[in-house]
């Protein structure tokens, strides 16, 4: 009887005993660690590991749950002076808290590969074959213009390179000025479009309300007319999937979500669909000799040079790159659009604010043509500062980033080949510490939303004399003096990091920039817009979609509209 009763036993206290033993062990190691670093025994500084409970998995748990939150506990626990590794199984994360090593790290960015982060980005998110994984995994070419030394990689399959070269160069400069004239006159044309009318007109929901407008003129903007024309649900469709995109980030298994496959399967129809017809009605090898920044079947010359390079590239079949176009799709507007709400809502909750944006832009209009200068209007202070202050409060992204040939230094540290650096954006953005280490105390408490967080006057130690022109006088309920504010983002590398950092920062930033602040110069234009609840304060960012982008809002905030009446229109 005693030895069943010990047979029985024993399991329990293995399973109670292991977990402890294993927490001792790895409190022990930690502290052991910080002990080193402390003494300088090493050329090296020791990167401690947090201490956890279950062997073999480590933080694999609250990682897969809410790695956010986890993120964020571990560093209000440990504090942000000391980088710490983070086991997940086989993984290793190191966690970069302070300012100054994430600066040191991104100084080395040329040495550093997010390869693993799009790997898994296409298996699970993207759905690509395991041809094309292997393809990806394969490319050691490096991010140069001249392949690494030794690489085998045929200079038309360098698809790191190639990626990040098309999207820079049709992201920026001239390309990008005609993309950003192009979604002015699209939005403008479908808001004129629209059947409201000069009496009130309630919505349920401003976020599903700014979804479909300001994604059809986006989507025609880049990839051109026909992509809509022939798939008419097409907008639904892409929002179905981007709400399930954590889940699909989080490798949930199809019998889990299978309505979220089934939606990404007739997105990529979709878009096999827009290439056939497209193919068929214009010839891509005619790209190099057209000029034109847009036409209706490709669209943009970002979208253009995208299948010419991908075609040169035999293993990417049709479906391989419509799954290359969900992804650009996925890029383009998954986090924009939830930026472009909180833009919207901060400044409704505001009116002298919102008074205070209008005269920005009322400001760049050009007396000559009556068009809002994009430019101009990208320049006031005001504007400048609300779109920081948006990205600040309502982006939370992990950037993850490995060495590409080796371990990297950064900060008398060393992040070993086979970990990963994780960098989350809203540690910096909620760092009290850091920001007075910046020279810029926080006037507003940074959990808080603050238009003028990134404004500094003559008096402040950041003011640079040259950047000060004339500013035309003030028409909004503005402190005095507000007037003679200028923008400046000085002192706070390392802190504000809504797109990541280094070689790799995210290319539609500036796009998307223009989204942000167009949508709102021509909204209130054209529309009295009036929120239906009186107290918002019940419409908060949902924190389940980080640390994967922008954070749209926890719930549905109702509004009506009418048209204006006056000749502003």
């Amino acid at each position: 009887m005693g030895g069943t009763q010990n047979i029985f036993y024993f399991p329990l206290a293995a399973i109670t005993i292991i977990p402890l033993v294993t927490y001792v062990i790895t409190t022990v190691r930690f502290h052991y660690a910080l002990r080193l670093n402390k003494d300088k025994r090493s050329a090296n500084l020791t990167i401690p590991v947090v201490p956890y409970w279950i062997p073999f998995l480590g933080h694999a748990i609250p990682m897969a749950m809410d790695s956010g939150a986890f993120v964020a506990k571990l560093t209000k626990r440990f504090g942000t002076d000391t980088p710490i590794s983070i086991r997940v199984g086989s993984l290793k994360f190191t966690l970069i808290t302070n300012s100054q090593h994430i600066q040191s790290m991104f100084k080395n960015s040329r040495l550093l590969t997010n390869k693993p982060v799009t790997i898994h980005v296409l298996d699970h998110l993207l759905g690509a074959s395991k041809k094309i994984l292997s393809f990806y995994e394969a490319d050691d070419s490096g991010m140069a213009a001249k392949a690494r030394v030794g690489s085998k990689v045929k200079t038309e399959d360098r698809v790191y390179y190639f990626q990040l070269r098309t999207a820079h160069k049709y992201l920026s400069g001239q390309h990008l000025r005609a993309l950003n004239e192009r979604f002015m006159a699209t939005l403008d044309r479908d808001l004129e479009a629209t059947d409201i009318g000069n009496d009130w007109v309630e919505y349920p929901d401003l976020y599903k309300f700014l979804q479909l407008l300001v994604t059809h003129a986006s989507i025609e903007t880049v990839f051109g007319t026909k992509l809509l024309e022939l798939n008419p649900t097409f907008v639904e469709d892409f929002w179905e999937f981007e709400t399930s995109a954590p889940k699909f980030l989080h490798a949930m298994p199809r019998w889990l979500i299978p309505s979220a496959f089934r939606v990404r399967e007739k997105l990529i129809k979709s878009f096999m669909k827009w290439h056939a017809y497209a193919h068929n009605h214009y010839t891509i090898s005619e790209t190099s000799l057209d000029e034109s920044d847009w036409e209706p079947n490709f669209g943009s010359k970002l979208i253009r040079m995208r299948q010419d390079g991908l075609s040169k590239m035999e293993i990417m079949d049709a479906e391989a790159r419509a799954s290359e176009d969900l992804g650009l799709m996925f890029g383009l507007n998954a986090n924009v659009l939830p930026c472009i709400f909180w833009y919207i809502v901060e400044a409704m909750r505001r009116p002298s604010l919102l008074a205070g944006l209008q005269t920005d832009v009322a400001s760049s209009i050009s007396p000559v043509t009556g068009r809002i200068e994009l430019e101009k209007l990208a320049g006031q202070p005001l504007t400048q500062s609300m779109h920081a202050e948006i990205l600040r409060l309502y982006i939370a992204i992990f950037t993850l980033r490995h060495g590409e040939t080796g371990p990297v230094q950064f900060s008398g540290y060393q992040l070993g080949a086979e970990q990963l650096a994780l960098i989350y954006s809203r540690t910096g953005a909620l760092d009290e510490e850091a920001w007075v280490r910046s020279g810029r105390a926080p006037k507003t408490p940074l959990e808080q939303f603050d238009a003028e967080r990134f404004l500094v006057g003559p008096k402040h130690p950041l003011w640079v004399e040259s950047v000060q022109e004339e500013r035309p006088s003030v028409m909004w309920d503005a402190p005095v003096g507000s007037q003679d504010k200028q923008f400046s983002m000085e002192g706070l590398a390392g802190i504000w990091l809504p797109f990541g950092g280094g070689d790799r920062m995210c290319p539609g930033r500036h796009y998307a920039k223009t989204e942000m602040t167009i949508t709102l110069a021509l909204l209130f234009k054209k529309f009295d817009l009036e929120l239906k609840m009186t107290d918002t304060s019940a419409i908060q960012p949902n924190l389940k979609f980080a640390p994967f982008g922008s954070l749209p809002p926890t719930c549905a905030l109702p509004f009506r509209i009418r048209r204006k009446t006056t000749s502003a229109n």
